[in-house]
Formats: structure tokens, sequence, C-alpha cells
């Protein structure tokens, strides 16, 4: 794939310093037939340093979906960032919790308040593949074009992808849920912590890359 799919430089206004990520993993890319299982949320402020990366899980919230996507918006809007980073989240991860959160049919309004500056970093290396007829890049192809790379996420001796996060992974962990299976909850959350985690931290490696500031 070519290099130029993988660059992009971010617009002076596309730039902040107090910023926000999230990422989704669920059992089904469809949500009318599907759940959210985990929410990974990041948080960024260059300018004092910090940086902090949370995530949150269905079993976290007591199995209630709803309660799992509003605490995951009110810990971001709390932390009042003037951006909101993805990569893919426009077509993805926030059309699929508006989808869920449409047929939860919450009683309580759910926004996410930076959700009007959204900067997908997906979106601009998606154009460049379409405009060339070229395969769209991964953000795990995106990084290592950049010379950079994601720590992989083993499971039952192979890697794990989003593929198997929602095929295999996920409907286990479900039914470990239901079946009220403390022991093998707790197993698979650490290994959803760990793959959720290693997404967020490549969202904020990117954009500080796109940003020019690495």
């Amino acid at each position: 794939m070519d290099d130029f799919v993988f660059h992009h430089s971010l617009n002076p206004d596309e730039i902040a310093t107090r910023y926000a990520s999230i990422d989704i993993e669920c059992n089904s890319i469809d949500p009318t037939n599907g759940q959210t299982v985990a929410i990974g949320i990041g948080l960024k402020d260059t300018v004092a340093g910090e940086q902090s990366v949370d995530i949150l899980t269905l079993g976290g919230a007591m199995c209630d979906e709803e309660t799992l996507i509003r605490r995951a918006f009110e810990r971001i809007n709390e932390f009042d960032p003037t951006a909101l980073v993805t990569f893919n989240g426009r077509e993805f991860d926030l059309d699929y919790l508006s989808g869920r959160l449409a047929i939860l049919d919450s009683n309580q309004q759910i926004e996410l308040h930076c959700e009007d500056n959204h900067i997908d970093l997906f979106v601009p290396r998606k154009q460049k593949a379409d405009e060339q007829g070229i395969k769209w890049p991964s953000l795990e192809e995106v990084l290592e074009g950049h010379g950079l790379a994601i720590q992989p996420t083993h499971w039952r001796g192979e890697q794990l992808t989003n593929k198997r996060f929602g095929e295999e992974l996920a409907p286990k962990y479900l039914q470990a849920i239901t079946e009220d299976r403390t022991t093998t909850v707790d197993e698979l959350e650490r290994l959803i912590h760990q793959y959720v985690e290693g997404d967020i931290e490549a969202n904020l490696v990117l954009y500080e890359t796109d940003a020019g500031r690495r």
C-alpha cells in the first residue's frame, strides 16, 4: 500500500490541546442485532502533560448497556474536551452507539458534547484510498506506515482481531455474564481491557502524529 495513504497533516483548526478519544467493541457490527460490550476512553491534555485511558465494560455496568454508554459519555463530558478524536468513529463507533440508544429507547437524554468537533482520522485516508481505487487502510496499517505498532493481544494462541472479538470472545463473555461465572468474566475482561486500551492509545498516538507533535 502506498505511503501517501498512511500520512495526513491536520489543519490548524483541527489541532486541539485537550481532547478525548472513544473506541467501542461489540458482538455484531449491526446495532439491530448486537450490543455494546466495551467502551474505551482516552483523555489527553497536552498543555498539562496529562493522559489517561479508561476501559468500561458491560459487566462493570451491571449488564446494563444504557448505563455503560451513559457512563462513557459522562466521563468524557466531565473532562470537557474541545475535540473528539476517533478512527472510523463517524461511520461506526458513534453511529453504532446512536443506533443502540434508539433501540434501548432511553428515557434520559444521553449526549456527547464534544461530538460537534469530531476529528475522524480515518476519513482523509479513506478518501485518498478511494481516489486511487485501493483498499482502505486499517489503524494497524496506518501505524505501521509511520513506523509505529500496537502491542497485540493474544487469546487462545492467536492474535485477537476485531473479527475474532465480535465472533468469538464477545459471545463467550456475554454467556459468562449470563451464567454468573465470575472467574471467566474476570479473565475475559482482562483481555478486553488490554485489547481496547491498545486501540485507544493508537488513536492518541496517531492524532499526535497527524498534528505534527511527534
